[in-house]
């Protein structure tokens, strides 16, 4: 089960929970990479560590995480409020945690035409929503301004 991965507490609200749900997949390509071929954790983490990724669903931005060494992800809201997190792998998937009062939510890593995706597997309103990494950058977060772009 999800809720059995140790992350430790985080600060966080039920707003926090909602925009977490959205906040993770990848879409960029990587050389040799099949499509349908599954990214293990330890490739996300050398894929996203350092980096600002920008998600996208359907086609449409969807919102922005920053990476930090150690499992410390930052999720920016649209509303422009940034929500800080972990992550880690577990059983293959990249898990992320948002604090108290929120779920421990899971995603399974795929290169697809399109690029690298993210399936949301946490059972639940939105388990199955598929994001995909529109661009990542070393740019850091602008947190609190809604009218920056996510």
């Amino acid at each position: 089960m999800m809720r059995s991965i140790a992350f430790g507490g985080l600060p966080a609200s039920a707003a926090a929970l909602a925009a977490a749900a959205l906040a993770v997949a990848l879409a960029a390509p990587l050389p040799g990479w099949a499509a349908g071929e599954a990214m293990s954790p330890e490739e996300f983490r050398e894929y996203a560590e350092g980096y600002t990724l920008y998600f996208e669903r359907d086609g449409q931005p969807w919102g922005s995480e920053s990476y930090s060494p150690g499992g410390r992800v930052t999720w920016r809201q649209p509303d422009g409020q940034c929500v800080p997190g972990v992550w880690k792998g577990h059983e293959g998937r990249v898990c992320f945690y948002y604090g108290e009062g929120t779920e421990v939510l899971c995603w399974a890593m795929e290169r697809s035409a399109e690029g690298l995706v993210g399936q949301l597997e946490t059972p639940g309103r939105d388990q199955g929503l598929k994001l995909t990494i529109a661009r990542r950058d070393r740019q850091p977060l602008l947190c609190g301004d809604a009218s920056e772009p996510l």
